[in-house]
């Protein structure tokens, strides 16, 4: 069993398409690409990237082809579903989740 994520057994889960996206949207910056540049090497439409990464749903394909690009744990986007962002958006920050 990975620790890391133990806490999250046993709760209703879901995925943070906000931190996801923001994530995304750094990767991007950082390597200086465009929508266009990441959709060629993902073969994702621009559409999808975009809502993506502007914390959006998308499909698990998508979600796992942007995280193997960006080279993102998924795991580290889901929380519990019964807990709202502000309550643990400090904690994420504190443990260093995508810095």
């Amino acid at each position: 069993m990975n620790a890391d994520y133990a806490h999250l057994l046993g709760r209703p889960l879901a995925l943070d398409w906000a931190v996801f996206g923001d994530a995304l949207r750094a990767v991007m910056r950082m390597r200086r690409v465009t929508l266009e540049a990441v959709g060629r090497e993902t073969r994702l439409s621009r559409a999808t990237i975009s809502r993506a990464s502007t914390g959006h749903a998308v499909s698990l394909e998508a979600l796992m082809k942007l995280c193997i690009w960006a080279d993102l744990n998924p795991f580290e986007l889901l929380r519990p579903a019964d807990r709202r962002p502000e309550e643990y958006i400090g904690d994420r920050a504190q443990r260093g989740c995508f810095t």
